[in-house]
């Protein structure tokens, strides 16, 4: 009996490995694209899962998705605006480093940002607000170009589903589940197809040229304002005495 079982289990074991080694087949598609103009932009994402085959869509079903984009030194994500929107329940994103708005590229690094969401069908829609680093003027001007690669993607199931997967995805890697408190969550790296190119952001720089134009202009503006509220004030002064 005892051998009876042991052999039973065995081919279970065998034939769960057989069955379930080429069950997780991820067909992923990403776009990603740049909206808005000026120095305040957003990032929209576009996420299709198994749109051959929707018979597949057990791997990502009531699953939350995990986007990790990576910002280069001349673009940033603004953490006061990320908790407000998180607050407002418009956005679920954090920052995964330490962010200073005020310093300009130059003195900046590489910093990453999670956009998290649920899987409630076979499309996910995300977003995320990004703002452009002001750069040092040059000689000549001209354009800066920031380049933002495709992020990474993780998922996140409320069973064990995608550790049936093997090889197929990554080991599982740990970071904050949500946005809301520190816990943190088991995470599967998943292969996708990316749709669109990397985003290209071209910003102006400055001009070192007009440096001495500029300033005199300046300095002209603050002497025609400085004058026209002295001599409003005088006139001020006047009529309150005539009153007087």
């Amino acid at each position: 009996m005892t051998f009876h079982y042991s052999v039973f289990v065995y081919l279970f074991i065998l034939f769960t490995k057989c069955v379930f080694a080429n069950v997780c087949k991820f067909d992923v598609k990403l776009t990603q694209t740049l909206h808005n103009e000026g120095f305040h932009r957003n990032i929209t994402y576009g996420v299709v899962f198994n749109e051959e085959d929707e018979s597949e869509d057990w791997i990502n079903r009531d699953c939350i998705i995990a986007l990790d984009q990576k910002l280069p030194p001349g673009v940033y994500v603004n953490p006061d605006e990320l908790g407000e929107l998180r607050r407002t329940n418009k956005l679920n994103a954090l920052p995964k480093n330490r962010v200073n708005v005020e310093l300009p590229t130059e003195q900046s690094d590489d910093s990453s940002v999670y956009i998290i969401g649920m899987v409630s069908e076979s499309k996910v829609y995300l977003w995320i607000p990004i703002h452009a680093r002001y750069h040092k003027a040059v000689a000549g001007g001209g354009m800066a170009k920031n380049e933002i690669e495709p992020p990474k993607m993780y998922l996140r199931c409320p069973d064990r589903r995608l550790d049936m997967c093997g090889k197929t995805i990554s080991p599982s890697v740990s970071f904050l589940c949500n946005g809301s408190s520190r816990e943190q969550c088991s995470w599967k790296e998943i292969p996708f197809t990316m749709m669109t190119s990397t985003l290209v952001w071209e910003v102006p720089i400055g001009n070192l040229d007009h440096y001495y134009a500029v300033a005199f202009g300046t300095v002209l503006a603050i002497l025609s304002g400085s004058m026209y509220l002295l001599k409003a004030i005088h006139a001020y002064k006047m009529r309150k005495l005539k009153r007087a």
